[in-house]
């Protein structure tokens, strides 16, 4: 098989190729272009295998044999499904794989902030132990407090089920239907996004990017959180206004933030978030701890094995090929 990997900045993955495998691994530039002299490079090349890389007209016009895109994860709103859909090719991602992964980084990120963790490393590294103790005025405990979900599918439900474990109130905004047996199992009560921005003591943001989504964290609904309340977000970049996060940090209209995911990607230094306060970041890891990142691995590639080496229709298409 010929694969053509699209990643950057993955050491983790290029030792992990299979030996069966002719491998072309290549990343976009900048504005998601790629190299003339990398499309060159996928004239035989019948598999992507993609982490966070665009999937365009332009790598799709220079891939004749292209029979399967299979991402790296579950967002998938950086592959062109309507031109992929054209050339009778699926466009795959891994439903749920990583949700327990995802979720659990959302819970340690909500301890972290509500703990005041990060700024307790710092001032007690310096020995500034009464400082250190001031932060407990401010810190809470997650019992009984309320959590926002905004998107409660597989990520969203795993999330819940943490936070139920914390005896936390669970409440939820999505615009499907959720099932009523697992709405009860959790706990959870259905409301608009703007009673769950001005109710959460925390808001957790497990939604896909699509067109709905994109921006939908404006400085208008952070300005519905309460002075004490968190923010989350570990979904994709382009659904939180980071200007508008920033301001409302800067100004203690919420206490703390943990983020994810950015636009674009990776962080620049020139990102309002960097030097934000009271903000926890982390390079879009939330879904890829190691065992985690085997387990997407070994299914990204079965997948691509069904469809180049045994005839069957793959997994998780989304663009209805």
């Amino acid at each position: 098989m010929k694969i053509g990997y699209l990643f950057r900045l993955r050491p983790d993955l290029e030792d992990k190729i299979p030996d069966d495998v002719e491998p072309v691994v290549m990343h976009a530039g900048d504005g998601g272009v790629y190299a003339a002299e990398d499309l060159s490079r996928l004239g035989e090349v019948q598999a992507f295998i993609v982490s966070a890389e665009p999937v365009n007209e332009p790598i799709i016009a220079a891939t004749p044999e292209l029979k399967i895109v299979q991402r790296l994860g579950v967002g998938f709103d950086t592959l062109d499904l309507e031109a992929l859909a054209r050339r009778g090719i699926p466009a795959c991602n891994i439903e749920g794989v990583n949700k327990e992964a995802v979720a659990e980084h959302a819970m340690a990120l909500m301890l972290a902030l509500s703990k005041h963790l990060m700024d307790q490393d710092r001032l007690t590294r310096a020995a500034d132990w009464g400082a250190a103790r001031r932060l407990t005025m401010t810190s809470f405990e997650l019992k009984d407090k309320t959590l926002g979900i905004i998107g409660l599918g597989h990520t969203g439900t795993a999330l819940a089920r943490r936070a139920k474990a914390f005896e936390m109130n669970v409440i939820y905004n999505d615009v499907r239907n959720i099932d009523d047996v697992l709405v009860r199992e959790l706990g959870a009560t259905a409301v608009s996004k703007e009673e769950l921005f001005a109710r959460a003591d925390i808001v957790s943001v497990n939604t896909d990017l699509n067109e709905s989504t994109r921006g939908m964290v404006s400085a208008g609904r952070l300005a519905l959180m309460q002075p004490h309340a968190l923010y989350v977000c570990c979904a994709r970049g382009g659904i939180t206004d980071e200007h508008a996060l920033r301001a409302a940090l800067d100004e203690g209209r919420i206490a703390g933030a943990g983020m994810d995911v950015f636009l674009p990607e990776p962080i620049r230094e020139d990102s309002p978030l960097v030097d934000a306060p009271n903000c926890i970041l982390s390079a879009h890891v939330a879904g890829v701890a190691s065992d985690t990142t085997a387990r997407i691995w070994e299914w990204a590639h079965d997948n691509v094995r069904a469809v180049l080496q045994r005839g069957q229709r793959a997994r998780w298409i989304r663009n209805a090929v």
